[in-house]
């Protein structure tokens, strides 16, 4: 039988910036769907013996079909929905990626200031360095909202703040993490009427829209265990 498309590693990280940090290793030709999960990632990419590239990305808010070959390394850190690049706001981001510039000396480029490409062990001391030097930032109105705390700011401006910062409104922000909820209580073998129920969809037919839309799939596919977030190309 032939061996794993890619072997994978991710963990959370000991950071309150960061979301999950996660590493492939490509073993063959594939694609992957990204997926919307309230984060933006720094991507570490390495193509063959070609040099890393190093790639900021925004929000997404709906699949996007990322293309691998055989020999690729791949090292993501994902920050929590209320970090953010005063440089770059969400907004500014939002559905794009951003080529950052990678020196000489092998240190990569954000901003004005020059960091050293992390490890899959040692990511958390990148980011301590980003905040350290004031690049990266966590926001305290989108954090509270996250949290559902109350705020000073009335709801309106709240909304605009969070949709600046973050790039996606607080409201596509719960909606995404809803479907992943949804999905992992249909892959623990709850119905989807059941799910659809508790968790404050409409009826089953908005939950299928919700998680096709957002996830890709259908609530079906999910609890069949049908895992197309890596196929092999043809």
């Amino acid at each position: 039988m032939p061996g794993p498309i890619a072997d994978e590693q991710e963990r959370v990280a000991d950071s309150p910036f960061v979301a999950k940090v996660r590493h492939l290793r490509i073993h063959a030709a594939s694609r992957e769907l990204a997926l919307p999960d309230g984060s933006w990632d720094l991507l570490f990419v390495r193509r063959g013996d070609g040099p890393a590239m190093v790639i900021q990305t925004g929000q997404i808010t709906a699949p996007v079909v990322v293309e691998h070959e055989a020999g690729d390394e791949l090292l993501s850190i994902a920050f929590r929905g209320e970090v953010y690049l005063p440089r770059s706001p969400g907004r500014v981001m939002r559905g794009r990626g951003v080529v950052c510039p990678v020196e000489e000396d092998g240190r990569f480029r954000l901003g004005e200031e020059r960091f050293e490409i992390p490890r899959f062990d040692n990511a958390e001391q990148l980011v301590a360095a980003l905040a350290r030097r004031g690049v990266l930032e966590r926001d305290p109105v989108v954090q509270r909202a996250l949290q559902g705390a109350s705020q000073r700011l009335d709801e309106r401006s709240v909304q605009r703040h969070f949709a600046e910062v973050a790039g996606v409104g607080l409201k596509a922000m719960q909606q995404i993490a809803r479907a992943h909820e949804a999905a992992r209580q249909l892959r623990l073998g709850l119905a989807a009427s059941q799910v659809a129920a508790g968790l404050g969809f409409t009826d089953q037919a908005h939950l299928t829209h919700s998680l096709k839309r957002l996830l890709g799939q259908t609530p079906r596919e999910i609890a069949s265990g049908g895992d197309v977030t890596r196929a092999a190309m043809r």
